[in-house]
């Protein structure tokens, strides 16, 4: 990634994470972890912006490393498994998805 780009977007070349690039960045993270499930609309919205994110994938492993909450399109239950009953929402499309999406 190019210093000058990272300068238009605000970022500190010096100090760049790829979680700078993250569509969550300045948005209220609880929807990503305790407001998830508390509607299908709030899951759904979280699982969207998930995959609409340039860094979905560094996200993804992140999460898979022993993270709690949507890390990359899954939600994780902290010991690097996914958390069947908060992601039980998801369609296999959805899945498929998110699979994709990690793999680019």
């Amino acid at each position: 990634m190019s210093e000058s780009l990272l300068e238009d977007l605000g970022i500190d070349p010096e100090d760049f994470r790829w979680q700078d690039l993250a569509l969550c960045a300045n948005m209220d993270t609880e929807i990503f972890y305790d407001k998830y499930e508390s509607s299908d609309a709030v899951a759904k919205a979280a699982d969207k912006i998930c995959l609409a994110c340039p860094v979905i994938s560094q996200c993804f492993f992140a999460g898979a490393k022993g993270e709690t909450g949507l890390w990359g399109g899954v939600y994780w239950n902290g010991a690097g498994s996914r958390d069947k009953n908060k992601n039980k929402h998801k369609s296999e499309e959805e899945w498929e998805e998110v699979r994709r999406k990690v793999s680019e």
